[in-house]
Parts: structure tokens; sequence; C-alpha cells
């Protein structure tokens, strides 16, 4: 008898997840993006967002939480509850280039996530103000090769996929520009508007509007070869052989979310990334939607990963 009720007894409680589970989710959920609003993650995310809701049936609500390069929104995804109802917009910044920056991340970055689907593989824009004098790459080289150190360039904070691309750009032309990191792309975009920094590279999604409206100018994209969805701006790569910077973006859960709710996540996700809806306001900014499996994105991590450290390595930049 004893051994029927322990059978029982166990029987009931491994079947609690399930009934736990079942109805998931049963309130609304949390994306939180690691940066603050008004950059391309933001950006991406507040379109993404109501696709998701639209799967899941349930409210999704898009929380920043900026600071440190993006680590401190990505430990608040980690560590939270896993239980599904708060999720992360991982950037480059979560798994790629935080590990290499900081010593003292509070969580695992090859641990921390399930990786629930990719959303976009983005170039970045190198711009300038609409009234700088500098109308091409060659013009910005020859103007920071003139002047060592006066030029600045603006990031939305360091270790982000603008602050690499940027320091790849100095070092593939061998010119001294100082950065200035911001806490996000919405801080930085008034002071690149307005002049008081000279140029940025940041994402295309948070930039080309401002090219399309002419509050900045475009002088490349830094994918090696022509972006489809915007064929009038020229590779960077054109000017400065092999240059390429593209900023991965994917959406992930906590490592020990059940497996149940994680399939439903990402049965919500592709759901979602093949709405038209979706993939034509996102094509409006310039991106294209790819679609990695798990494999994939843990490769282009790994590759990304080593290429971004010599970066650091030969720039210099400091692990905190």
């Amino acid at each position: 008898m004893l051994k029927t009720l322990t059978a029982l007894s166990l029987a009931a409680v491994f079947a609690l997840p399930t009934a736990a589970f079942a109805q998931f989710p049963d309130r609304p959920i949390k994306l939180i993006v690691p940066f603050a609003a008004g950059g391309g993650s933001d950006t991406v995310a507040r379109i993404y967002a109501p696709e998701l809701a639209k799967a899941l049936g349930q409210n999704v609500v898009v929380e920043n939480i900026a600071g440190a390069g993006g680590s401190v929104g990505a430990a608040a995804g980690a560590t939270a509850t896993p239980d599904g109802y708060t999720l992360l917009m991982a950037t480059p910044s979560t798994q790629i280039t935080g590990p290499l920056l900081q010593s003292n991340l509070p969580y695992d970055p090859d641990t921390a996530f399930e990786v629930l689907g990719t959303i976009f593989d983005s170039p970045n824009l190198l711009v300038v103000p609409a009234d700088s004098p500098f109308q091409s790459i060659e013009d910005l080289v020859a103007a920071a090769k003139d002047a060592p150190g006066d030029m600045t360039y603006a990031s939305p904070g360091v270790g982000s996929s603008a602050h690499m691309a940027s320091e790849l750009f100095k070092l593939m032309t061998d010119v001294e520009v100082e950065h200035i990191p911001y806490k996000g792309t919405g801080e930085s975009l008034p002071d690149v508007i307005a002049g008081r920094v000279d140029w940025s590279i940041d994402s295309m999604t948070s930039m080309l509007a401002y090219v399309r409206t002419g509050e900045l100018r475009a002088l490349g994209v830094s994918s090696l070869a022509s972006d489809p969805l915007v064929p009038e701006i020229a590779p960077i790569a054109d000017v400065v052989e092999g240059f390429s910077a593209t900023a991965v973006n994917y959406f992930v859960a906590p490592a020990a979310t059940p497996q149940d709710v994680v399939a439903r996540l990402r049965e919500a996700h592709n759901e979602a990334v093949n709405s038209p809806e979706l993939e034509k306001r996102l094509n409006d900014l310039g991106i294209t939607l790819v679609r990695m499996t798990p494999d994939e994105l843990d490769a282009k991590i790994t590759n990304d990963r080593a290429k971004w450290g010599e970066v650091i390595e030969k720039a210099g930049i400091p692990v905190q």
C-alpha cells in the first residue's frame, strides 16, 4: 500500500507542471529590451511584441532596462523566474561582447538562456549630420587622419554592436577618433543630428528613418555587399576592403523555463515572424527577417565572439 501511495503521489507531483502550464500564458508577458527606448532593438521589439501577443492570446509588454552596455537588462532576463512570463530581446552584448568586456557578469552567457527564435541580423549605417562637410567615407577618413583625436563618434554604449563596428572601422582605416558612449541610441541620436559628435555607426533600424527625412546623411552600410532593402547606400567595404559588422537580435527565455512553455513560445514566435505585417514594417526600416536554427545561432555567437575579441584586444578596450 505504501508503495502504491508513493507511486500515486509521485505521479501527481510530476503531473503538476503539465497542468500548471497547460493554460500558458494566462497573464501578460514582459519582454525586456536591454537598452533605452528609441534604439534599434527597442524599435523592433515594439513592432514584434503585438504580433507575438496575437499568437499567444496575451499582451506582451516591452520594458526597457538599460545600463552597462546591455548587461543590466540581460542579467534581469537571465535571472528572472523561469516561467515564460519574462523574456529578453537578446543583442550582441548579451552573449558575444558582454563576456569579453565584463569580468563579473551576473549570469553565465553560455548557459543562462533558452533560445526561442532569431529575429534579424541587421547591418549598421555609418551616418553624419545632414550639414556635415563629409560627403563620403574617403572625406571622413582623410579628416580624421589630418587631425588625430579631434574627431568624435557616438555609440549606444560600451560593448554594443555599434561600438564594436566603430572600433573595427577605426582599426581598418588607422584613424584616431574619440568614443562618446551613451545609454542608448535614443540618447545619442539628438547629438549626432545636431553635430555635437561627428559620426556614428549604428543600427539601420534606428538611422534609416532619419536618413530618409534628410536629418542624417548615410555614407555607407556595414554589410559586405549592398543591402537589397537600401541598394542606394554603398557598402563601407567598397572603400574599406573586407569591412563587415552586423547585429543579430534574438528572442530568449531563462534557461530553466519548462520545455512545454518553451515549445509554446517557439510556436508563437514562428507565427509572429511569418506575419506579412511584421515583415513589411521591418522591411520599411531596412530590416530583413532572419531565421536561424539554434545551432546556427550558436555558431554565429562563437564566431562573432572570436572576431570581436580580436577587435577589443587590438583597440585596447579595457575589461571592466
